[in-house]
């Protein structure tokens, strides 16, 4: 029977939903903690619809202008099967954890790090997990690290709409995102699809770079 019939609606599944009168259900909060000790004022996502395209290159670099402007920055490194945050730092040692909680790696120039590579015994090693595994990585990086006294906390997110990305959107108090690109045919139709998953997680995006914006293709100019 459809709503509105006359027939008893007590076992509809649309029921809690307004149907026969009920209330309105609420949306389901997924928003993770912060850790009791941490401090986050503003939270940025770093996207791109496709691999490839520079998005860590550009999230290490915003999180060192931000610092070389006097800010606390972090960076929380989402790609769990694609690390190279501590790469590009040149970060060696690893993190480490006690009964508090997880402590970031801190950069040369001061920038608290956060990634799987920095747990693992050696970084040339897979992540052999599956999707809900790899988003509650993502939450304990979010819920469980000390991210103390932070101004800006970029988040390097894997390329794509999967798993890990609604779990970003759903989990992470995001301030925005910041989605990277490049000038190909193919690019463009994959950023216009993490475009329209911002817009329908109602995260807003704060710009979009351009990245290989200056190279030309010496085949067709």
């Amino acid at each position: 029977m459809g709503c509105g019939s006359s027939s008893d609606c007590g076992g509809c599944p649309s029921q809690s939903s307004g149907c026969g009168g009920g209330a309105p259900q609420q949306p389901q909060d997924f928003t993770a903690p912060l850790h009791e000790l941490s401090s986050v004022k503003h939270v940025i996502g770093v996207v791109s619809g496709k691999g490839g395209v520079g998005k860590s290159s550009v999230t290490s670099l915003m999180a060192i202008t931000m610092a070389r402007k006097g800010y606390k920055v972090g960076i929380l490194d989402a790609d769990i099967t694609g690390p190279s945050i501590p790469k590009m730092f040149g970060i060696k040692e690893k993190a480490y954890a006690d009964e508090i909680g997880m402590y970031p790696v801190k950069s040369k120039g001061g920038i608290d790090v956060m990634s799987v590579n920095l747990l693992l015994e050696n970084d040339t090693d897979p992540v052999l997990w599956r999707g809900p595994i790899l988003g509650n990585v993502v939450k304990q990086f979010y819920s469980d690290v000390i991210w103390k006294d932070i101004d800006y906390l970029f988040v390097d997110m894997p390329p794509g709409t999967g798993d890990v990305a609604i779990t970003v959107y759903q989990s992470l108090k995001l301030d925005g995102i910041i989605i990277v690109t490049s000038p190909q045919d193919l690019v463009s139709m994959i950023v216009e699809k993490a475009v329209k998953m911002a817009d329908l997680m109602q995260v807003p995006i704060i710009g979009v770079v351009e990245n290989y914006s200056y190279f030309h293709c010496p085949d067709n100019g």
